[in-house]
């Protein structure tokens, strides 16, 4: 499985014909792509979308047309989860969509072993974390999450003491 950042590097480089990067992508069982996708082409592929509701306004912004098989809608209060979801979901669009008990997998203090407290999470971050819980798959690969708008250095941290390889293409994490 492999989760790919938002970035405008990444996205150029998947989207260059025959582009190692793009083969690299399609190579996986799993490809999970994080929040609105604002730099990767409409056609790449996407099995699972996560976002994060943000703000006290969820009916603004883009909507989800992108096409995902599954999409995973974290967010708060619940109210405000439900008017993001009839608002943005467009039908077609994906096969599957997350169930409200999924919308905020890391405010249990049993599944993150934290202090309360440590701040809101990157939808990375609370992916990662999910299937850490859940325990698998067992190994993840990061793809283009160099750079400090990534991820927090909390969340760094965490990630840097799961990291099995690093290369110039993927940063790959065990989470066990």
């Amino acid at each position: 499985m492999c989760l790919v950042a938002d970035t405008p590097r990444t996205a150029e480089q998947e989207q260059r014909p025959g582009s190692p990067l793009a083969a690299l992508i399609e190579g996986y069982d799993l490809v999970v792509r994080c929040d609105e996708a604002r730099h990767t082409a409409a056609a790449a592929r996407t099995d699972l979308h996560a976002c994060t509701l943000r703000g006290d306004t969820p009916w603004k912004g883009p909507r989800w047309d992108r096409r995902a098989g599954a999409r995973l809608v974290f967010g708060d209060p619940l109210p405000h989860w439900r008017l993001a979801l009839r608002s943005r979901l467009v039908p077609g669009a994906q096969d599957r969509v997350g169930d409200a008990t999924l919308r905020r997998p890391l405010h249990d203090p049993a599944l993150l072993g934290e202090e309360a407290g440590a701040g809101p999470a990157s939808t990375a971050y609370t992916m990662l974390r999910l299937l850490d819980f859940l325990g698998t798959p067992a190994r993840v690969d990061l793809i283009g999450f160099e750079g400090p708008a990534a991820l927090s250095p909390r969340e760094r941290e965490w990630v840097g003491t799961r990291t099995a390889n690093t290369d110039d293409t993927a940063v790959r994490i065990t989470l066990r």
